[in-house]
């Protein structure tokens, strides 16, 4: 896990996104990358009459863009106590008109381990993973990304669980304990079963994984599932019970994240506003 990048739009969500990333970096000990994405409307750069005048004009929107950022930074580290900003946060503002493609392209040169951005919680669930900035990073970035509900505080990473149903459970370890490690948190993965392995094959299975993973504090946790409830509600209830750090989960096609939350589930469970921050990692 190298260096932690936040991007900010200067809005609410982003700027509470900023907090806890500091917040992070300074637990992980890991530098900081905050980052704007600069845009002009099409009809004031075609109001330059040369080359040189639409350059200048860009080069002006990026120097007050990045006297924002900065001024948000040093903010943000006032408001929780750490001014003065750390020597290891750097401000960066480039201009592009796409957003995602941009900032994973600043992901890539500031060798980023882990993007960190805010949801636009107004609009729930449902915003969260259809149409929003955030959404399409989660698609398209290969770097983990960790979503922050609008307005949590952080209030330290010590647990991360994982709602896994056991089908690739080696490699998605290999693929959380460095960030679980990191934190030095506690790894739980929360299988819900459904009783269609009988035998315990893939549990006992999972059971080995995890003792040749070498990660004392990971743990799993098999519960009963309901078949009369959604896996949402009961995914819900289990979190506002235990309020871990966050909730991981893996990006592919037809895993139990689409079954919870693209197919099968019902409108009112996608409109619930998601209450934890959610670490995103690509399936390779």
């Amino acid at each position: 896990m190298n260096a932690i990048l936040v991007p900010t739009d200067f809005s609410k969500n982003a700027y509470s996104a900023l907090r806890y990333a500091i917040l992070l970096s300074r637990q992980m000990q890991r530098p900081l990358v905050v980052f704007h994405c600069s845009q002009i409307s099409a009809y004031a750069l075609s109001a330059a009459g040369s080359q040189e005048q639409m350059t200048a004009l860009l080069k002006e929107d990026e120097q007050n863009k990045m006297e924002k950022v900065e001024e948000q930074v040093r903010k943000a580290y006032k408001s929780i106590d750490f001014s003065p900003v750390a020597e290891t946060t750097k401000c960066v503002v480039a201009y592009n008109p796409l957003v995602v493609e941009k900032t994973l392209a600043i992901a890539e040169k500031y060798e980023v381990g882990l993007i960190v951005m805010g949801t636009h919680g107004a609009s729930g669930i449902t915003k969260f993973f259809f149409g929003s900035n955030t959404s399409v990073m989660i698609s398209k970035s290969n770097i983990p990304v960790l979503a922050i509900p609008e307005g949590y505080k952080f209030k330290g990473m010590d647990e991360v669980l994982y709602a896994s149903d056991l089908e690739n459970t080696a490699a998605e370890l290999n693929t959380l304990l460095p960030f679980v490690k990191a934190n030095n948190a506690v790894l739980n993965l929360l299988y819900l079963d459904y009783g269609l392995d009988p035998d315990n094959t893939k549990i006992e299975k999972a059971h080995k994984t995890i003792a040749e993973a070498g990660y004392p504090q990971t743990k799993l946790i098999v519960k009963k599932a309901n078949i009369e409830t959604s896996l949402v509600s009961q995914l819900k209830i289990y979190l506002q019970r235990k309020r871990p750090s966050c909730l991981a989960m893996f990006t592919r096609e037809r895993t139990l994240w689409d079954r919870l939350f693209l197919k099968g589930s019902k409108t009112e469970d996608m409109s619930a506003k998601l209450s934890i921050p959610l670490l995103s990692f690509k399936k390779k």
